[in-house]
Protein backbone atom coordinates (compact mmCIF):
# COMPACT_ATOMS: atom_id res chain seq x y z
CA UNK A 1 0.00 0.00 0.00
CA UNK A 2 1.47 3.18 -0.66
CA UNK A 3 1.74 5.87 1.68
CA UNK A 4 1.58 9.43 1.44
CA UNK A 5 5.48 11.24 2.53
CA UNK A 6 4.89 14.61 3.82
CA UNK A 7 8.38 15.73 2.53
CA UNK A 8 7.66 14.66 -1.50
CA UNK A 9 4.48 17.43 -1.21
CA UNK A 10 6.60 19.99 0.65
CA UNK A 11 9.25 22.81 -0.73
CA UNK A 12 12.09 22.58 1.24
CA UNK A 13 13.21 26.20 3.37
CA UNK A 14 9.92 27.02 4.78
CA UNK A 15 7.95 27.32 1.28
CA UNK A 16 4.39 26.38 1.07
CA UNK A 17 3.56 22.82 0.35
CA UNK A 18 2.73 21.45 -2.73
CA UNK A 19 1.94 17.96 -2.88
CA UNK A 20 3.50 14.81 -4.21
CA UNK A 21 0.11 13.80 -5.86
CA UNK A 22 0.41 15.41 -8.60
CA UNK A 23 1.06 11.94 -9.90
CA UNK A 24 -2.68 11.54 -9.83
CA UNK A 25 -3.01 14.74 -12.33
CA UNK A 26 -0.43 13.58 -14.46
CA UNK A 27 -2.33 12.59 -17.86
CA UNK A 28 -3.85 15.82 -16.92
CA UNK A 29 -0.42 18.00 -16.26
CA UNK A 30 0.85 16.59 -20.02
CA UNK A 31 -2.07 18.41 -21.63
CA UNK A 32 -1.45 21.43 -20.35
CA UNK A 33 2.20 21.54 -20.81
CA UNK A 34 1.21 20.62 -24.19
CA UNK A 35 -0.75 23.40 -24.69
CA UNK A 36 -3.87 21.56 -25.52
CA UNK A 37 -5.83 23.64 -22.49
CA UNK A 38 -5.72 27.06 -25.16
CA UNK A 39 -3.38 28.60 -22.56
CA UNK A 40 0.02 29.23 -23.26
CA UNK A 41 2.88 28.95 -20.65
CA UNK A 42 4.14 32.31 -19.20
CA UNK A 43 2.25 34.75 -22.02
CA UNK A 44 2.57 37.81 -19.04
CA UNK A 45 5.86 37.21 -17.04
CA UNK A 46 9.62 37.27 -18.17
CA UNK A 47 11.48 34.37 -20.10
CA UNK A 48 11.83 31.50 -17.62
CA UNK A 49 15.12 29.21 -17.95
CA UNK A 50 16.45 26.77 -16.04
CA UNK A 51 19.44 25.13 -15.76
CA UNK A 52 20.57 22.55 -17.13
CA UNK A 53 23.99 21.83 -14.88
CA UNK A 54 26.61 21.55 -18.10
CA UNK A 55 26.56 24.93 -18.08
CA UNK A 56 23.77 26.51 -20.67
CA UNK A 57 20.56 27.85 -19.99
CA UNK A 58 17.31 26.19 -21.61
CA UNK A 59 14.63 27.93 -22.93
CA UNK A 60 11.12 26.86 -20.97
CA UNK A 61 9.37 29.32 -21.96
CA UNK A 62 5.87 29.08 -24.39
CA UNK A 63 6.67 25.54 -25.99
CA UNK A 64 5.39 22.00 -24.53
CA UNK A 65 8.79 20.59 -22.93
CA UNK A 66 11.08 18.63 -24.69
CA UNK A 67 10.94 15.23 -22.59
CA UNK A 68 13.75 13.73 -24.84
CA UNK A 69 16.67 10.97 -22.93
CA UNK A 70 19.25 13.93 -24.07
CA UNK A 71 17.70 16.90 -22.42
CA UNK A 72 20.32 16.94 -19.59
CA UNK A 73 17.05 18.15 -16.87
CA UNK A 74 15.68 14.91 -18.13
CA UNK A 75 18.53 12.95 -17.63
CA UNK A 76 18.74 14.60 -13.44
CA UNK A 77 15.35 13.94 -13.21
CA UNK A 78 15.72 10.40 -14.03
CA UNK A 79 18.76 10.37 -11.15
CA UNK A 80 16.45 11.72 -8.70
CA UNK A 81 14.00 9.26 -9.18
CA UNK A 82 16.54 6.51 -9.16
CA UNK A 83 17.26 7.76 -5.34
CA UNK A 84 13.54 8.17 -4.06
CA UNK A 85 13.75 4.29 -5.75
CA UNK A 86 16.41 3.44 -3.80
CA UNK A 87 15.36 5.32 -0.45
CA UNK A 88 11.45 4.12 -0.74
CA UNK A 89 12.89 0.33 -1.28
CA UNK A 90 15.34 0.29 1.70
CA UNK A 91 12.76 2.16 4.13
CA UNK A 92 10.52 -0.69 3.15
CA UNK A 93 12.25 -3.71 2.96
CA UNK A 94 12.22 -4.75 7.20
CA UNK A 95 8.63 -5.59 6.49
CA UNK A 96 9.11 -8.06 4.35
CA UNK A 97 11.75 -9.76 6.39
CA UNK A 98 9.80 -10.45 9.71
CA UNK A 99 7.58 -14.04 10.43
CA UNK A 100 5.51 -13.87 13.48
CA UNK A 101 3.39 -17.17 12.44
CA UNK A 102 6.09 -19.85 11.77
CA UNK A 103 8.45 -20.17 14.78
CA UNK A 104 10.94 -22.20 13.41
CA UNK A 105 12.82 -20.30 10.57
CA UNK A 106 15.22 -18.89 13.23
CA UNK A 107 18.02 -18.52 10.28
CA UNK A 108 15.45 -16.63 7.47
CA UNK A 109 13.08 -14.26 9.57
CA UNK A 110 14.16 -10.98 11.27
CA UNK A 111 12.46 -11.10 14.35
CA UNK A 112 13.12 -15.08 14.90
CA UNK A 113 17.20 -14.30 14.78
CA UNK A 114 17.33 -11.49 16.83
CA UNK A 115 14.27 -12.37 19.21
CA UNK A 116 12.14 -9.55 19.06
CA UNK A 117 8.12 -9.40 19.41
CA UNK A 118 5.28 -8.73 17.04
CA UNK A 119 5.29 -5.14 19.58
CA UNK A 120 8.91 -4.62 19.35
CA UNK A 121 8.56 -4.82 15.89
CA UNK A 122 5.40 -2.47 15.70
CA UNK A 123 7.89 0.33 16.88
CA UNK A 124 10.90 -0.62 14.78
CA UNK A 125 8.37 -0.61 11.32
CA UNK A 126 6.55 2.61 12.31
CA UNK A 127 8.03 5.35 15.49
CA UNK A 128 11.41 3.55 15.19
CA UNK A 129 11.27 5.53 11.51
CA UNK A 130 9.03 8.42 11.67
CA UNK A 131 10.38 10.43 14.92
CA UNK A 132 14.02 10.52 13.81
CA UNK A 133 12.63 11.58 10.42
CA UNK A 134 10.12 14.08 11.36
CA UNK A 135 13.17 15.81 13.65
CA UNK A 136 15.62 15.25 10.78
CA UNK A 137 13.03 17.36 8.62
CA UNK A 138 13.81 20.36 10.44
CA UNK A 139 17.87 20.51 9.46
CA UNK A 140 16.77 18.88 5.91
CA UNK A 141 15.32 22.12 3.92
CA UNK A 142 17.93 24.88 5.81
CA UNK A 143 21.10 22.17 4.09
CA UNK A 144 19.90 21.46 1.31
CA UNK A 145 19.81 25.59 0.63
CA UNK A 146 23.43 25.34 1.67
CA UNK A 147 25.29 22.98 0.01
CA UNK A 148 25.31 21.05 -3.55
CA UNK A 149 22.19 19.14 -3.65
CA UNK A 150 23.75 16.79 -5.89
CA UNK A 151 26.22 15.61 -3.20
CA UNK A 152 24.04 16.05 -0.54
CA UNK A 153 21.50 13.11 -2.49
CA UNK A 154 24.62 10.63 -2.72
CA UNK A 155 25.47 11.49 1.00
CA UNK A 156 22.23 10.92 2.15
CA UNK A 157 21.98 7.36 -0.20
CA UNK A 158 25.34 6.85 1.33
CA UNK A 159 23.92 7.36 4.85
CA UNK A 160 20.67 4.93 4.18
CA UNK A 161 22.72 2.49 2.24
CA UNK A 162 25.10 1.63 4.52
CA UNK A 163 22.52 1.39 7.43
CA UNK A 164 20.59 -1.06 5.26
CA UNK A 165 23.81 -3.48 5.06
CA UNK A 166 24.88 -2.77 8.36
CA UNK A 167 21.54 -4.14 9.69
CA UNK A 168 23.19 -7.50 8.36
CA UNK A 169 25.77 -7.55 10.76
CA UNK A 170 23.51 -7.02 13.80
CA UNK A 171 23.13 -9.37 16.48
CA UNK A 172 20.56 -7.65 18.91
CA UNK A 173 17.22 -6.24 18.07
CA UNK A 174 18.92 -2.99 19.40
CA UNK A 175 21.28 -2.79 16.71
CA UNK A 176 18.51 -2.94 14.50
CA UNK A 177 16.62 -0.28 15.90
CA UNK A 178 19.81 2.27 15.78
CA UNK A 179 20.53 1.63 12.11
CA UNK A 180 16.67 1.90 11.66
CA UNK A 181 17.14 5.68 13.39
CA UNK A 182 20.20 6.22 11.45
CA UNK A 183 18.53 5.65 8.18
CA UNK A 184 15.22 7.95 9.30
CA UNK A 185 17.71 10.42 9.82
CA UNK A 186 19.51 10.09 6.45
CA UNK A 187 16.65 9.59 4.36
CA UNK A 188 15.00 13.20 5.55
CA UNK A 189 17.46 14.92 3.13
CA UNK A 190 16.58 13.05 0.27
CA UNK A 191 13.34 15.03 -0.72
CA UNK A 192 14.40 18.55 0.14
CA UNK A 193 17.10 18.51 -2.21
CA UNK A 194 15.52 16.51 -5.05
CA UNK A 195 12.34 19.17 -4.96
CA UNK A 196 14.08 22.23 -5.17
CA UNK A 197 16.33 20.55 -8.07
CA UNK A 198 13.31 20.03 -10.07
CA UNK A 199 11.52 23.35 -9.12
CA UNK A 200 14.14 25.34 -10.78
CA UNK A 201 14.45 22.77 -13.85
CA UNK A 202 11.27 22.75 -14.72
CA UNK A 203 9.25 25.81 -14.10
CA UNK A 204 7.13 24.78 -17.25
CA UNK A 205 6.68 20.89 -16.25
CA UNK A 206 7.32 21.26 -12.39
CA UNK A 207 3.84 19.10 -11.64
CA UNK A 208 4.44 16.79 -13.84
CA UNK A 209 8.00 16.23 -13.25
CA UNK A 210 6.76 15.77 -9.56
CA UNK A 211 4.58 13.21 -10.47
CA UNK A 212 7.13 11.65 -12.39
CA UNK A 213 9.66 11.89 -8.69
CA UNK A 214 7.11 10.62 -7.04
CA UNK A 215 6.22 7.61 -8.70
CA UNK A 216 9.50 5.95 -6.47
CA UNK A 217 6.94 5.45 -3.73
CA UNK A 218 5.38 2.69 -5.69
CA UNK A 219 8.08 1.44 -7.69
CA UNK A 220 10.59 1.66 -4.63
CA UNK A 221 7.48 -0.86 -2.60
CA UNK A 222 7.76 -2.74 -5.70
CA UNK A 223 11.37 -3.67 -5.44
CA UNK A 224 11.53 -3.88 -1.78
CA UNK A 225 8.69 -6.76 -1.54
CA UNK A 226 11.13 -8.48 -3.50
CA UNK A 227 13.17 -9.05 -0.65
CA UNK A 228 11.39 -11.58 0.35
CA UNK A 229 12.10 -13.49 -2.24
CA UNK A 230 15.55 -13.25 -1.05
CA UNK A 231 14.30 -13.79 2.22
CA UNK A 232 13.33 -17.29 1.54
CA UNK A 233 16.35 -17.96 -0.83
CA UNK A 234 19.08 -16.85 1.15
CA UNK A 235 17.39 -15.17 4.60
CA UNK A 236 17.68 -11.68 5.84
CA UNK A 237 20.76 -11.16 6.04
CA UNK A 238 21.32 -11.31 2.74
CA UNK A 239 18.50 -9.17 1.75
CA UNK A 240 19.88 -6.63 3.52
CA UNK A 241 23.10 -6.69 2.27
CA UNK A 242 21.83 -7.01 -1.46
CA UNK A 243 19.57 -4.20 -1.09
CA UNK A 244 22.65 -1.95 0.85
CA UNK A 245 24.84 -2.60 -2.02
CA UNK A 246 22.06 -2.03 -4.42
CA UNK A 247 21.09 1.39 -2.88
CA UNK A 248 25.09 2.52 -2.41
CA UNK A 249 24.97 1.64 -6.29
CA UNK A 250 21.92 4.06 -7.15
CA UNK A 251 23.24 6.42 -5.15
CA UNK A 252 26.66 7.09 -6.96
CA UNK A 253 25.08 8.59 -10.30
CA UNK A 254 24.35 11.72 -8.37
CA UNK A 255 27.65 12.78 -7.85
CA UNK A 256 28.41 12.77 -11.59
CA UNK A 257 26.00 16.46 -11.46
CA UNK A 258 27.17 19.53 -10.10
CA UNK A 259 25.08 22.00 -8.59
CA UNK A 260 25.48 25.47 -9.86
CA UNK A 261 23.08 27.42 -7.54
CA UNK A 262 25.98 26.17 -4.68
CA UNK A 263 29.03 27.75 -6.38
CA UNK A 264 29.25 30.56 -4.62
CA UNK A 265 32.05 31.90 -2.32
CA UNK A 266 33.34 29.37 0.62
CA UNK A 267 33.13 32.77 3.18
CA UNK A 268 30.06 34.02 1.97
CA UNK A 269 28.67 30.67 2.64
CA UNK A 270 27.28 29.63 6.37
CA UNK A 271 28.14 26.15 7.84
CA UNK A 272 26.42 23.80 10.48
CA UNK A 273 26.20 24.22 13.29
CA UNK A 274 27.16 27.48 13.09
CA UNK A 275 24.67 28.69 10.83
CA UNK A 276 23.41 31.46 12.03
CA UNK A 277 19.96 30.77 9.80
CA UNK A 278 19.88 27.51 11.57
CA UNK A 279 20.40 28.39 15.27
CA UNK A 280 17.49 31.35 14.75
CA UNK A 281 15.52 28.60 14.03
CA UNK A 282 15.96 26.45 16.84
CA UNK A 283 15.88 29.35 19.32
CA UNK A 284 12.60 30.44 18.48
CA UNK A 285 10.67 27.34 17.96
CA UNK A 286 8.77 27.01 20.87
CA UNK A 287 7.03 30.51 19.93
CA UNK A 288 6.69 29.25 16.35
CA UNK A 289 5.42 26.04 17.25
CA UNK A 290 2.51 27.77 18.93
CA UNK A 291 2.07 30.25 15.83
CA UNK A 292 2.26 27.19 14.21
CA UNK A 293 -0.76 25.63 15.71
CA UNK A 294 -2.92 28.32 15.72
CA UNK A 295 -2.65 29.09 12.36
CA UNK A 296 -3.61 25.40 11.69
CA UNK A 297 -6.65 25.46 13.74
CA UNK A 298 -7.37 28.71 12.07
CA UNK A 299 -7.07 27.28 8.61
CA UNK A 300 -9.09 23.98 9.20
CA UNK A 301 -12.03 26.00 10.72
CA UNK A 302 -14.13 25.08 8.03
CA UNK A 303 -16.48 22.24 8.72
CA UNK A 304 -15.62 20.60 5.50
CA UNK A 305 -11.72 20.64 6.09
CA UNK A 306 -12.11 18.91 9.52
CA UNK A 307 -14.23 16.29 7.76
CA UNK A 308 -11.82 15.55 4.98
CA UNK A 309 -8.69 15.55 7.55
CA UNK A 310 -10.46 12.79 9.66
CA UNK A 311 -11.54 11.03 7.00
CA UNK A 312 -7.64 11.71 5.58
CA UNK A 313 -6.30 10.26 9.27
CA UNK A 314 -8.31 7.39 8.79
CA UNK A 315 -7.24 6.54 5.35
CA UNK A 316 -3.66 6.90 6.64
CA UNK A 317 -4.00 4.76 9.25
CA UNK A 318 -5.22 2.19 6.96
CA UNK A 319 -2.36 2.76 4.28
CA UNK A 320 0.11 1.96 6.80
CA UNK A 321 -1.11 -0.96 8.37
CA UNK A 322 -1.59 -2.68 5.41
CA UNK A 323 2.09 -1.42 4.56
CA UNK A 324 3.63 -2.64 7.84
CA UNK A 325 1.76 -6.10 8.77
CA UNK A 326 0.49 -7.08 4.98
CA UNK A 327 3.68 -9.21 4.29
CA UNK A 328 3.60 -10.93 8.05
CA UNK A 329 -0.19 -11.87 7.54
CA UNK A 330 0.29 -13.37 4.17
CA UNK A 331 3.50 -15.34 5.35
CA UNK A 332 0.91 -16.95 8.45
CA UNK A 333 -1.76 -17.38 5.67
CA UNK A 334 0.18 -18.60 2.62
CA UNK A 335 3.75 -19.99 4.61
CA UNK A 336 4.18 -22.16 0.82
CA UNK A 337 3.56 -19.01 -1.35
CA UNK A 338 6.02 -16.51 0.00
CA UNK A 339 8.24 -16.02 -2.76
CA UNK A 340 5.28 -16.23 -5.19
CA UNK A 341 3.79 -13.50 -2.87
CA UNK A 342 7.22 -11.43 -3.50
CA UNK A 343 6.54 -10.98 -7.12
CA UNK A 344 3.13 -10.55 -7.21
CA UNK A 345 2.82 -7.94 -4.82
CA UNK A 346 5.89 -6.30 -6.59
CA UNK A 347 3.88 -5.83 -9.39
CA UNK A 348 0.42 -4.95 -7.70
CA UNK A 349 2.86 -2.25 -6.26
CA UNK A 350 4.79 -1.07 -9.21
CA UNK A 351 1.47 -0.95 -11.89
CA UNK A 352 -1.63 -1.12 -10.11
CA UNK A 353 -1.00 1.51 -7.35
CA UNK A 354 0.47 3.62 -9.83
CA UNK A 355 -2.66 3.59 -12.64
CA UNK A 356 -4.85 3.69 -9.78
CA UNK A 357 -3.24 6.55 -8.60
CA UNK A 358 -3.21 8.66 -11.62
CA UNK A 359 -6.57 7.40 -13.08
CA UNK A 360 -8.08 8.51 -9.53
CA UNK A 361 -6.57 12.21 -9.99
CA UNK A 362 -7.95 12.61 -13.75
CA UNK A 363 -11.27 10.92 -12.94
CA UNK A 364 -11.82 13.06 -10.36
CA UNK A 365 -10.70 16.51 -12.38
CA UNK A 366 -13.21 15.37 -14.98
CA UNK A 367 -16.09 15.19 -12.77
CA UNK A 368 -15.22 18.80 -11.67
CA UNK A 369 -15.05 19.77 -15.54
CA UNK A 370 -18.48 19.03 -15.53
CA UNK A 371 -19.61 21.01 -13.31
CA UNK A 372 -20.10 18.93 -9.87
CA UNK A 373 -18.05 21.79 -8.39
CA UNK A 374 -14.90 20.39 -5.61
CA UNK A 375 -17.46 18.34 -3.71
CA UNK A 376 -16.84 15.90 -6.21
CA UNK A 377 -13.61 15.17 -5.28
CA UNK A 378 -15.06 14.14 -1.78
CA UNK A 379 -17.49 12.29 -3.57
CA UNK A 380 -14.79 10.08 -5.36
CA UNK A 381 -12.73 9.70 -1.89
CA UNK A 382 -15.87 8.23 -0.52
CA UNK A 383 -16.47 6.00 -3.19
CA UNK A 384 -13.02 4.64 -3.46
CA UNK A 385 -13.07 4.05 0.54
CA UNK A 386 -16.55 2.54 0.99
CA UNK A 387 -15.61 -0.08 -2.37
CA UNK A 388 -11.97 -0.55 -0.49
CA UNK A 389 -13.88 -1.49 2.14
CA UNK A 390 -15.21 -5.31 0.92
CA UNK A 391 -12.43 -5.78 -1.04
CA UNK A 392 -9.89 -5.66 1.56
CA UNK A 393 -12.07 -7.64 4.17
CA UNK A 394 -12.07 -10.57 1.57
CA UNK A 395 -8.69 -10.21 0.83
CA UNK A 396 -7.62 -11.65 3.98
CA UNK A 397 -10.70 -14.26 4.58
CA UNK A 398 -10.08 -17.46 5.82
CA UNK A 399 -10.39 -20.54 3.36
CA UNK A 400 -9.35 -18.78 0.07
CA UNK A 401 -6.59 -19.65 -2.22
CA UNK A 402 -3.47 -17.80 -2.54
CA UNK A 403 -4.44 -17.22 -6.58
CA UNK A 404 -7.95 -15.14 -5.11
CA UNK A 405 -6.12 -13.35 -2.17
CA UNK A 406 -3.92 -11.92 -4.59
CA UNK A 407 -6.96 -11.08 -7.21
CA UNK A 408 -8.82 -9.43 -4.62
CA UNK A 409 -5.45 -7.59 -3.10
CA UNK A 410 -4.91 -6.15 -6.82
CA UNK A 411 -8.96 -5.24 -7.08
CA UNK A 412 -8.58 -3.13 -3.82
CA UNK A 413 -5.12 -1.46 -5.11
CA UNK A 414 -6.59 -0.72 -8.36
CA UNK A 415 -9.89 0.77 -5.79
CA UNK A 416 -8.04 2.35 -3.40
CA UNK A 417 -5.17 4.22 -4.47
CA UNK A 418 -7.16 6.49 -6.26
CA UNK A 419 -7.95 8.81 -3.44
CA UNK A 420 -5.08 10.66 -2.35
CA UNK A 421 -5.01 13.52 -5.36
CA UNK A 422 -8.96 14.17 -5.22
CA UNK A 423 -8.46 14.02 -1.38
CA UNK A 424 -5.76 17.10 -1.64
CA UNK A 425 -8.50 18.38 -4.22
CA UNK A 426 -10.95 18.37 -1.83
CA UNK A 427 -9.18 20.10 1.00
CA UNK A 428 -7.83 23.27 -1.31
CA UNK A 429 -11.46 23.63 -1.94
CA UNK A 430 -12.87 23.88 1.18
CA UNK A 431 -10.21 26.58 2.43
CA UNK A 432 -9.65 30.00 1.87
CA UNK A 433 -6.96 30.74 -0.73
CA UNK A 434 -4.83 32.60 1.42
CA UNK A 435 -4.98 29.21 4.22
CA UNK A 436 -4.42 26.97 1.45
CA UNK A 437 -0.56 26.22 2.14
CA UNK A 438 -1.58 26.02 5.69
CA UNK A 439 -4.02 23.45 5.66
CA UNK A 440 -2.12 21.66 3.35
CA UNK A 441 0.55 21.25 6.34
CA UNK A 442 -2.33 20.08 8.62
CA UNK A 443 -2.77 17.58 6.68
CA UNK A 444 0.68 16.56 6.05
CA UNK A 445 0.90 16.05 9.66
CA UNK A 446 -2.06 13.37 9.41
CA UNK A 447 0.54 11.08 8.66
CA UNK A 448 2.55 10.56 11.83
CA UNK A 449 -0.72 9.27 13.43
CA UNK A 450 -1.01 6.65 10.61
CA UNK A 451 1.73 5.33 12.63
CA UNK A 452 -0.39 4.41 15.86
CA UNK A 453 -2.87 1.24 14.10
CA UNK A 454 0.53 -0.57 13.23
CA UNK A 455 1.71 -0.14 16.72
CA UNK A 456 -1.92 -0.99 18.67
CA UNK A 457 -1.56 -4.18 15.89
CA UNK A 458 1.85 -5.26 16.75
CA UNK A 459 0.15 -5.53 20.79
CA UNK A 460 -1.77 -8.40 19.16
CA UNK A 461 -1.22 -12.01 19.62
CA UNK A 462 0.44 -13.54 16.27
CA UNK A 463 -2.86 -15.91 15.89
CA UNK A 464 -5.04 -12.52 15.95
CA UNK A 465 -2.71 -10.54 14.04
CA UNK A 466 -4.09 -11.77 10.38
CA UNK A 467 -8.15 -11.07 11.40
CA UNK A 468 -7.03 -7.60 13.44
CA UNK A 469 -5.50 -6.48 10.23
CA UNK A 470 -8.47 -7.54 8.45
CA UNK A 471 -10.86 -6.14 10.72
CA UNK A 472 -8.74 -2.39 11.51
CA UNK A 473 -8.03 -1.50 7.94
CA UNK A 474 -11.82 -2.75 6.56
CA UNK A 475 -13.51 -0.60 9.48
CA UNK A 476 -10.76 2.60 9.04
CA UNK A 477 -11.98 2.79 5.03
CA UNK A 478 -15.71 2.43 6.11
CA UNK A 479 -14.95 4.76 8.38
CA UNK A 480 -13.38 7.51 5.89
CA UNK A 481 -15.77 6.78 3.35
CA UNK A 482 -18.41 8.39 5.83
CA UNK A 483 -16.24 10.88 6.20
CA UNK A 484 -15.77 11.96 3.13
CA UNK A 485 -19.44 12.06 2.28
CA UNK A 486 -20.12 14.17 6.00
CA UNK A 487 -17.14 16.87 4.16
CA UNK A 488 -18.68 16.62 0.67
CA UNK A 489 -21.72 17.90 2.40
CA UNK A 490 -19.96 21.34 3.68
CA UNK A 491 -18.17 22.09 0.26
CA UNK A 492 -18.74 24.75 -1.65
CA UNK A 493 -21.47 26.38 1.26
CA UNK A 494 -18.82 27.80 3.72
CA UNK A 495 -16.22 29.34 1.11
CA UNK A 496 -18.01 31.22 -1.62
CA UNK A 497 -16.12 31.71 -4.43
CA UNK A 498 -14.74 35.22 -5.52
CA UNK A 499 -18.19 36.40 -7.50
CA UNK A 500 -20.48 35.32 -4.91
CA UNK A 501 -18.41 37.25 -2.30
CA UNK A 502 -18.68 40.86 -4.36
CA UNK A 503 -22.27 40.89 -4.76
Amino acid sequence: MAIYDPLICRMPSGRSPGFMAAAATLAVSFQKHAGRSGRPVNQSSPLRKAHSHDGSLENASERAPDWSWKIPRVQILALLLLACVANQACRALPFYLVDFGDPTQAGRAMNQDLSFTSADYGFFATLGFTVPFTVASLWAGVTADRMDRFRLTAAAGFGWSLCTAGMALCSSFGGVLLLRMLLGLSQAATNPAALSLIAELFPDARATANAIFGLGIYLGGAMASLGAFIDEQEGWRSACLIFGVASLAASLPALSKHDEKQAIPSRARATWPSDDNLSSRLASLPQATANVWESSMQAVEPSGARWLLLASALRFSAGFAILVWLPSAIRASFPEDVEQFALVNSLIKGVAGSLSSISGGVAADALRSKGFGDRSAAWFCAASSLAAAPLWYFTLAEGLSFQVCMALLCAEYLVAESWLGPAISALQGSVPSDRRGTAQGVFSSLTALGNALPVGLGLLTPSDLTSGLQISVAACYLLSGLCFLLASSHLQQEVPHPEDASQ
